[in-house]
């Protein structure tokens, strides 16, 4: 497949806050890389986030690395729903956001069309795509994406419209 045939990864801007904060939430007692699986579902054109899981990693020295038991588990939590593994999201210490060697052969979404974002400063000012690093797995390599929106975008996954006083508006008079 070539970039152009690559579904866009569609994420709500609550599901990629959420994806910052549980990334972060791997640097609280040390500074420490994270990781989040994508999990959703997928056409020619589209694909979107629905799911976000947490495998067990091990970020002990710096990087991540997750084991085949631990990826088993993350997949196995979506067996028998509709729900495909999209990618990831992964965070780097500083603003620095170009995959890794270990981030190009050691990360478990290495299949054509794969996703990874990396998201700079281990997540704790959000996830931001024009920030964080966009990769695509191409050609069997990642590859980084600079042309990010036509690879990735943040939806709004929700909008109150209710005018300012609460009540209800309509044209009526």
């Amino acid at each position: 497949m070539t970039s152009q045939q690559m579904p866009i990864v569609y994420i709500t801007n609550e599901l990629a806050q959420q994806t910052a904060a549980l990334l972060e939430s791997f640097a609280l007692r040390r500074p420490s890389e994270g990781v989040v699986y994508w999990f959703g579902m997928e056409s020619d054109s589209a694909a979107i986030v629905t799911t976000l899981i947490v495998p067990d990693a091990n970020t002990v020295d710096g990087s991540i690395r997750t084991s085949a038991e631990a990826n088993a588990a993350a997949v196995g939590v979506i067996v028998g729903t509709p729900l495909v593994y999209l990618g990831q999201a992964h965070s780097h210490p500083g603003s620095h956001v170009v995959h890794s060697r270990v981030d190009d052969q050691e990360t478990f979404a290495r299949f054509d069309g794969a996703i990874s974002l990396v998201v700079p400063w281990f997540g704790k000012y959000g996830l931001h795509l024009e920030e964080c690093g966009v990769h695509r797995h191409l050609g069997g390599r990642f590859r980084e994406i600079r042309d990010v929106d036509a690879h990735a975008r943040i939806l709004p996954g929700l909008a109150d419209l209710r005018s300012a006083t609460g009540e209800r508006v309509t044209n009526e008079r």
